[in-house]
Protein backbone atom coordinates (compact mmCIF):
# COMPACT_ATOMS: atom_id res chain seq x y z
CA UNK A 1 0.00 0.00 0.00
CA UNK A 2 2.88 2.31 0.58
CA UNK A 3 4.10 1.86 -2.86
CA UNK A 4 0.33 2.76 -4.52
CA UNK A 5 0.05 5.78 -2.42
CA UNK A 6 3.50 6.94 -3.25
CA UNK A 7 2.45 6.70 -6.68
CA UNK A 8 -0.80 8.03 -6.17
CA UNK A 9 1.48 11.17 -4.57
CA UNK A 10 4.02 11.02 -7.74
CA UNK A 11 1.61 10.81 -10.78
CA UNK A 12 -1.17 13.36 -8.79
CA UNK A 13 1.67 15.77 -8.69
CA UNK A 14 3.10 15.29 -12.07
CA UNK A 15 -0.44 15.61 -13.52
CA UNK A 16 -1.32 18.68 -11.49
CA UNK A 17 2.25 20.24 -13.42
CA UNK A 18 0.97 19.08 -16.51
CA UNK A 19 -2.42 20.24 -16.37
CA UNK A 20 -1.22 23.58 -15.41
CA UNK A 21 0.99 23.65 -18.69
CA UNK A 22 -1.55 22.46 -20.91
CA UNK A 23 -4.11 25.17 -19.78
CA UNK A 24 -1.61 28.12 -19.61
CA UNK A 25 1.27 27.12 -21.68
CA UNK A 26 -0.16 25.42 -24.74
CA UNK A 27 1.13 26.76 -27.59
CA UNK A 28 5.08 26.66 -26.56
CA UNK A 29 4.18 23.05 -25.94
CA UNK A 30 2.94 22.58 -29.21
CA UNK A 31 5.80 24.06 -30.42
CA UNK A 32 7.74 21.46 -28.22
CA UNK A 33 6.27 18.78 -29.57
CA UNK A 34 6.38 19.58 -33.19
CA UNK A 35 9.80 19.80 -32.67
CA UNK A 36 10.21 16.35 -30.93
CA UNK A 37 8.45 14.86 -33.83
CA UNK A 38 10.53 15.65 -36.27
CA UNK A 39 13.77 14.75 -33.99
CA UNK A 40 14.44 10.68 -34.30
CA UNK A 41 17.71 10.95 -31.54
CA UNK A 42 15.60 12.75 -28.99
CA UNK A 43 12.34 10.54 -29.73
CA UNK A 44 14.98 7.24 -29.23
CA UNK A 45 16.07 8.97 -25.81
CA UNK A 46 12.69 10.27 -24.48
CA UNK A 47 11.49 6.41 -25.72
CA UNK A 48 14.39 4.53 -23.35
CA UNK A 49 13.81 6.60 -20.22
CA UNK A 50 10.06 6.59 -20.15
CA UNK A 51 10.28 2.94 -21.07
CA UNK A 52 12.26 2.73 -17.64
CA UNK A 53 9.61 4.46 -16.07
CA UNK A 54 6.67 2.37 -17.30
CA UNK A 55 8.07 -1.06 -16.99
CA UNK A 56 9.50 -0.10 -13.47
CA UNK A 57 5.56 1.06 -12.96
CA UNK A 58 4.10 -2.27 -14.69
CA UNK A 59 6.22 -4.53 -13.06
CA UNK A 60 5.71 -3.44 -9.04
CA UNK A 61 2.01 -2.34 -9.36
CA UNK A 62 -0.01 -4.40 -11.24
CA UNK A 63 -3.05 -4.47 -9.22
CA UNK A 64 -6.62 -4.58 -11.91
CA UNK A 65 -9.23 -2.89 -9.50
CA UNK A 66 -12.31 -0.27 -10.23
CA UNK A 67 -10.66 1.89 -8.06
CA UNK A 68 -8.05 4.84 -7.70
CA UNK A 69 -5.47 1.40 -7.36
CA UNK A 70 -6.75 0.41 -11.17
CA UNK A 71 -6.08 4.11 -12.26
CA UNK A 72 -2.43 4.10 -10.94
CA UNK A 73 -1.51 1.08 -12.86
CA UNK A 74 -3.87 1.80 -16.38
CA UNK A 75 -1.27 5.04 -16.09
CA UNK A 76 1.49 2.62 -15.75
CA UNK A 77 0.37 0.80 -18.46
CA UNK A 78 -0.14 3.94 -20.41
CA UNK A 79 3.27 5.12 -20.13
CA UNK A 80 4.80 2.14 -20.78
CA UNK A 81 2.60 1.84 -24.51
CA UNK A 82 3.48 5.42 -24.87
CA UNK A 83 7.51 4.72 -24.64
CA UNK A 84 7.13 1.54 -27.21
CA UNK A 85 5.34 4.21 -29.53
CA UNK A 86 8.15 6.23 -29.18
CA UNK A 87 10.78 3.69 -29.83
CA UNK A 88 9.07 1.43 -32.94
CA UNK A 89 6.82 4.20 -34.64
CA UNK A 90 8.53 5.81 -38.00
CA UNK A 91 8.72 9.75 -38.13
CA UNK A 92 5.61 9.76 -40.48
CA UNK A 93 3.49 7.93 -38.44
CA UNK A 94 4.64 10.20 -35.09
CA UNK A 95 3.93 13.04 -37.32
CA UNK A 96 0.30 11.61 -38.41
CA UNK A 97 -0.25 10.76 -34.54
CA UNK A 98 0.65 14.20 -33.40
CA UNK A 99 -0.90 16.05 -36.32
CA UNK A 100 -4.58 13.99 -34.95
CA UNK A 101 -4.25 15.48 -31.74
CA UNK A 102 -2.94 19.02 -32.66
CA UNK A 103 -6.61 20.04 -33.04
CA UNK A 104 -7.90 23.31 -31.62
CA UNK A 105 -8.99 22.90 -28.10
CA UNK A 106 -7.22 19.63 -27.52
CA UNK A 107 -4.54 21.40 -24.94
CA UNK A 108 -7.14 22.51 -22.37
CA UNK A 109 -9.86 19.57 -22.60
CA UNK A 110 -6.27 16.95 -21.96
CA UNK A 111 -5.40 20.35 -19.39
CA UNK A 112 -8.78 19.59 -17.75
CA UNK A 113 -8.37 16.16 -17.43
CA UNK A 114 -5.22 15.92 -15.84
CA UNK A 115 -5.97 18.20 -13.76
CA UNK A 116 -8.77 16.98 -12.09
CA UNK A 117 -7.25 13.10 -12.26
CA UNK A 118 -3.86 14.83 -10.66
CA UNK A 119 -6.30 16.44 -7.99
CA UNK A 120 -7.97 13.30 -7.44
CA UNK A 121 -4.68 10.98 -7.36
CA UNK A 122 -2.91 13.73 -5.21
CA UNK A 123 -5.69 14.10 -2.64
CA UNK A 124 -5.27 10.45 -2.31
CA UNK A 125 -1.79 9.84 -1.87
CA UNK A 126 -1.60 13.13 0.68
CA UNK A 127 -5.07 11.78 2.68
CA UNK A 128 -6.73 15.21 2.31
Amino acid sequence: MELSLFLAKLIGLYLIIEGLVLLFRGAMLRRVLGDFMHTPALRYITGVLVLLVGLSMVISHNIWEWSWLGLVTLIGWLILIKSVMYLFMGEKSVAKLYKSFDKKGYYVTAGVIALVLGIYLAKIGFGI
